[in-house]
């Protein structure tokens, strides 16, 4: 499953107008001025910049905001939204429907590695060093439903894009992951999708 999940990251994807469209409405929306404030000078570098675009795309309530910001802050183009959203829906598939059932936020776990996807084909890295991105955003994907609609919940996706293109900075600048990050014996799938109780 991971295989797949990772030739979403380079395969070819037709012009796409919503995400196109997604990229400018968060380029041109303003972030909460508290985070702007919280993050100083490092809103200048792509981390801070993710932080702050994921923010204002989660008040937009754009899917897959964390995707969208990642490629924002990197000035990527529609084709690497694309591509992260794709990996984000395989991800959120991966995780099951016990998995928000458990209280995780869906768009900011699987959308982390999905951010983290977008990123990697931005930065156009491939085999090994786009595994070991995965690998790092997969094992800092977090955030809780409970804090959805509520100014944490927007700074939790802005923390999710970020994750992801630092995940991919790191990959680039040679820090590894696990080999299977996602489908491994202790992936993100293995960890993070209880068991549902039946009841019998």
């Amino acid at each position: 499953m991971t295989e797949a999940i990772l030739a979403l990251v380079h395969a070819p994807v037709a012009d796409n107008a919503e995400a196109a469209i997604g990229l400018a409405l968060v380029r041109g929306a303003a972030p909460a001025e508290p985070v702007r404030a919280a993050l100083g000078e490092v809103a200048g570098r792509p981390t801070g910049r993710a932080r702050l675009f994921g923010t204002a795309a989660a008040n937009l309530y754009l899917e897959w905001a964390a995707v969208i910001a990642a490629v924002a802050a990197l000035d990527g183009d529609a084709d690497a939204v694309v591509a992260g959203a794709a990996v984000a829906c395989a991800v959120a598939d991966g995780l099951g429907p016990s998995h928000a059932a458990a209280g995780w936020c869906v768009e900011t776990t699987a959308g982390a590695v999905g951010a983290a996807a977008a990123s990697a084909r931005v930065l156009g890295l491939r085999r090994l060093p786009l595994r070991h991105a995965i690998g790092i955003a997969a094992t800092q994907a977090s955030g809780l439903s409970a804090v959805q609609d509520t100014a944490l919940g927007a700074a939790q996706v802005g923390h999710a894009a970020a994750t992801g293109v630092e995940a991919a900075l790191l990959a680039r600048n040679g820090f590894t992951a696990a080999e299977d990050p996602l489908a491994g014996r202790r992936g993100l799938f293995a960890v993070m999708r209880p068991v549902v109780e039946t009841g019998q």
